[in-house]
């Protein structure tokens, strides 16, 4: 009597099931965690503790790469950079150089360094650089020092200029000692103005200046429409922090220093927040007659502004100029406007602000020769941004990583078998007896 043998559905075809199954999951469980942890759009590089935390870090990874991809050892190359930068005439490349010095030196230079820095009488980037100069060469220790010396030596004349013009003020008035004490009082606060709002970085011009480029556009003149159109609206409709912000790209433009996507992204928005033909014909209407701009050209450009401007567009634009500003910011005050047009010659796009912003909060003046020595083109990759770790976010990330383990469990097991499919098979003898028909 024979038995036949159960029929058992193979192997293959379960695994070829399930691998495909996990196959097709696994980038649509990776594109929802995607979402879940970004959203619809892109980062936004928010300038929270564990984003400056993680972006300064990188900031130090990317310094010691610098230095040892030089010749020689990390301290030569360090003091390389700073000799190129002096020569150059680089005041920010500097003091950024100076202030990376802890990230850039190795071994027993670092070691020492941070030791210096502990013991320094100063405190902040002023500790730093002054600790770092001691790991300088004697030569650029001194050409270091003699610059300084100039800066500070001005800046001294210029304190005793006013402390004298207050004593003046004070011993030469005729009333009496109530009038002299008022007069040094009212100088004393002025200093202190001074000292805490710096003049503003303007290099916008004035509405004479505009009109004159507004009449020779209506004559058909070529004018550059990019400084003519960010200078109108900042003179006109800008706050102080947006005028800075137009200022700085200005000073990039003339010494052309912005890249064709980041100059392509800000003519769109300008010629949304003031469409050139609306904005020309408004001019034409106001100017008349030839002696129209020498009349009331002041009066007609600003209403020719005022009354051609998109506000929402006018928003988006001011929001990027304000980003621009900051850049200068976060940096020192007598090198802000070189460190912010450094950073912004690295910017493509929007989101390259953002990075940027980021960049320069996290690491003052040091972003500046990290941008300058960016020879990758990835600068603004240094930017960091963190990801809340949130339930759904957890549970999608388990799931992905349930498949990729069952899809690399699936792969093994395949080339498992396949290697011991030709092996020979062992046979029961009594089996094939049983098996064997009766005669």
């Amino acid at each position: 009597m024979f038995r036949r043998r159960k029929r058992r559905f193979p192997f293959a075809a379960y695994a070829a099931l399930i691998f495909n199954a996990a196959l097709i999951l696994t980038p649509f469980i990776a594109a929802r965690a995607a979402l879940t942890a970004y959203g619809e759009r892109e980062p936004s590089f928010e300038s929270v503790q564990a984003s400056l935390r993680a972006t300064q870090s990188a900031m130090d990874a990317r310094f010691r790469k610098l230095a040892a991809n030089g010749e020689g050892t990390p301290r030569e190359v360090w003091a390389g950079y700073v000799r190129q930068a002096l020569e150059a005439d680089q005041e920010a490349e500097v003091r950024g150089l100076l202030l990376a010095a802890p990230a850039m030196l190795d071994g027993d230079d670092a070691r020492a360094l941070k030791e210096r820095i502990n013991v320094s009488e100063g405190s902040g980037d002023e500790a730093v650089i002054e600790a770092a100069l001691a790991y300088l060469p004697e030569d650029v220790q001194a050409e270091y020092e003699r610059r300084t010396a100039s800066v500070l030596a001005m800046f001294r004349n210029a304190g005793d200029e006013a402390e004298a013009a207050a004593a003046d003020a004070s011993t030469g008035a005729s009333t009496g000692a109530a009038t002299g004490d008022a007069a040094g009082e009212a100088g004393t606060q002025d200093g202190a103005y001074y000292e805490e709002e710096p003049a503003e970085f303007s290099m916008l011009g004035d509405l004479r200046d505009l009109s004159l480029q507004a009449a020779r556009w209506v004559r058909n003149d070529d004018i550059d429409m990019t400084a003519f159109v960010l200078s109108g609206l900042g003179l006109t409709r800008a706050d102080k922090q947006a005028r800075e912000g137009a200022s700085i790209v200005l000073a990039a433009l003339r010494s052309d220093s912005l890249t064709p996507e980041f100059r392509a992204y800000l003519q769109k928005r300008l010629d949304q927040a003031a469409p050139p033909q609306r904005l020309k014909a408004q001019l034409e209407a106001g100017f008349n007659n030839d002696l129209g701009y020498v009349l009331n050209g002041e009066d007609v450009v600003r209403k020719a502004f005022e009354d051609s401007i998109d506000p929402v567009a006018l928003a988006g634009l001011t929001s990027d100029l304000h980003v621009i500003e900051e850049l200068a910011t976060y940096t020192s005050r007598d090198t802000s406007i070189h460190s912010a047009v450094a950073i912004l010659s690295q910017v493509r796009s929007s989101a390259d602000l953002s990075r940027a912003r980021l960049i320069v909060q996290a690491g003052g003046d040091r972003a500046v020769p990290l941008a300058l020595h960016d020879s990758s083109g990835r600068f603004l990759d240094t930017a960091r941004t963190v990801i809340e770790w949130s339930n759904p976010l957890r549970m999608q990330m388990a799931g992905l990583a349930a498949c990729l383990a069952l899809l690399l469990l699936l792969s093994f097991n395949v080339v498992w078998r396949s290697f011991r499919r030709n092996a020979p098979v062992r046979r029961s003898a009594v089996y094939l007896v049983e098996e064997s028909p009766a005669i």
